[in-house]
């Protein structure tokens, strides 16, 4: 007769072999995240050391060096760009163009 005891040295065997395979599979995915992680790593190398190696920027311009105050700022607004307005009213064209400010009876 038979004791059976052969049927559960398979049955381990097996068991053994899925968890091996699982464990394989496990690595495999970790080998994968490092690889694109390392990938991304690579791309970010290569935009910085661009970024380093790109010529500078343009000089400011010498006007913005300068301080204006505030009186000089508003002496720049004439009349006409305040008459003006913004938008379409801007770019009319039926307005007179005057271009000095008439006042009467100065001289």
């Amino acid at each position: 007769m038979c004791a059976g005891g052969g049927g559960g040295q398979q049955a381990q065997a097996e068991a053994a072999a899925q968890a091996q395979e699982q464990s394989l599979a496990l690595q495999r995915e970790q080998m994968e995240m490092q690889r694109q992680q390392m990938a991304m790593q690579q791309a970010q190398y290569r935009e910085q050391l661009a970024i380093s190696n790109a010529p500078p920027p343009p000089a400011p311009n010498e006007g913005a060096m300068a301080a204006k105050s505030a009186i000089e700022e508003a002496d720049a607004t004439t009349a006409q760009s305040i008459r003006a307005g913004t938008g379409r009213r801007k770019l009319r064209t039926d307005l007179p163009q005057m271009t000095t400010l008439a006042i009467p009876g100065a001289a």
